[in-house]
């Protein structure tokens, strides 16, 4: 007889009656998910809410190692069935390739008066057997342009997947990225000029040069073809190796970040961005880059971001102008024909969601995913959401 274990996701709102997932050892049963944010719906009508509860399914499949790539049939229940084409065309937009098998179920009363709730089965992964070995991890300085960057690898198969952090950060800020990615693919992080152990010697650091250190860094292993993630600051240094090197890309991953890229509408979403003071890194637990409530909830995650961001020479204040100098218009956003992925926290003070929006706009192959209850750094605020959006959206690119 299969063993059953029953799953409970942290964060993740639910009722007290019934877990999230019930698992055995092959398979994945998701309860009845809702879209919702924190303790309330998504508002917005039917739209938002299929997208949140997909999400939020997603989440789950992620805590149970699965992913939407191993479901086998998904169930919708609508509670009233003219909602069905705005439910379809929001379910459409979250599978880029060929969705999973699915029923729908019209005119059926839901909890808390949620117009859509979205349960499936999955193909639940043999797990690695404990006792194997780690991934092969190395380190080392690539000199160029008479400064050292600092690379680390770790892993060794599949389409490279090149992690750039912004300016709160350094190489070792994708530590929940790197070990459940390392699994099954190489992942490479590396320090921007003055942060981490990259030197900095002239002062240059900022976009103009990080395009060429991130491409020296991938000369040096031998990289001709990868998925290139960039958080915030390093958005500008993944578009400007896509843009020098058309070749180089398979994909992007923009996280939070307008990598540089600007028009009318981008500039009027940034226009109505909130005014209120910033927090302050002088408190502990409290940076720019964080949520206030993550902040809260979980200080000492948040007081080692804080320690993470102060390690190097680099000024953001300095650098920041710089970024903001370092402008793309739509004729070049036309040329990244790449699969992109825009993932932004949906609390996110500093590149608000409807100008991320407005940036896949001018993409020429971009969809966007919310992170739910994020500000600016959702890639460690929840990594857990973002890992799984990140795979989800490299899961369904055709293999090279």
């Amino acid at each position: 007889m299969p063993t059953v274990e029953r799953l409970v996701v942290d964060g993740l709102a639910r009722l007290p009656q019934f877990c999230h997932a019930g698992l055995t050892d092959d398979l994945v049963f998701v309860s009845g998910t809702l879209g919702t944010e924190h303790d309330s719906l998504a508002v917005g009508g039917v739209g938002p809410q299929t997208t949140r509860s997909l999400e939020n399914v997603g989440r789950i499949l992620h805590a149970a190692g699965s992913s939407w790539d191993d479901v086998v049939k998904v169930s919708v229940y609508l509670a009233d069935m003219a909602d069905f084409p705005a439910m379809n065309e929001a379910y459409g937009a979250f599978f880029p390739g060929v969705p999973p098998a699915r029923i729908t179920v019209g005119g059926v009363g839901l909890a808390l008066g949620a117009l859509v709730e979205i349960e499936c089965v999955a193909r639940r992964p043999v797990p690695a057997r404990p006792g194997g070995s780690p991934p092969e991890r190395r380190t080392g300085f690539v000199e160029h342009d008479g400064e050292r960057i600092y690379y680390e690898v770790v892993g060794g198969n599949g389409v490279p997947l090149v992690l750039s952090h912004g300016a709160g950060g350094n190489h070792a800020v994708w530590y929940q990225q790197v070990t459940p990615f390392a699994r099954d693919r190489m992942v490479i992080t590396w320090d921007h000029r003055g942060f981490g152990r990259s030197s900095d010697l002239a002062g240059r650091s900022g976009p103009q040069v990080a395009t060429g250190d991130l491409l020296a860094v991938l000369d040096e292993l031998g990289v001709s073809r990868a998925d290139l993630v960039g958080q915030s600051m390093g958005g500008w240094s993944v578009v400007g190796a896509a843009l020098a090197r058309p070749s180089l890309a398979r994909s992007l991953v923009l996280a939070d970040t307008l990598g540089g890229f600007t028009s009318d509408a981008i500039a009027a979403k940034l226009e109505r961005r909130g005014t209120g003071v910033p927090d302050s890194p002088d408190v502990l637990g409290r940076h720019p880059a964080l949520g206030r409530r993550f902040s809260e909830r979980e200080t000492e995650q948040a007081h080692l971001y804080q320690c993470l961001a102060r390690m190097g020479s680099a000024d953001p204040a300095v650098i920041l102008p710089r970024l903001l100098a370092t402008t793309h218009d739509a004729s070049e956003a036309a040329l990244l024909t790449m699969p992109v992925l825009c993932v932004v926290g949906d609390r996110d003070p500093l590149f608000p969601p409807a100008s991320i929006r407005a940036l896949a706009d001018l993409l020429p192959d971009a969809r966007v995913v919310e992170i739910s209850g994020c500000g600016h750094s959702p890639y460690f605020e929840d990594a857990q959401a973002w890992n799984a959006a990140v795979r989800h959206f490299l899961g369904g690119l055709e293999a090279d």
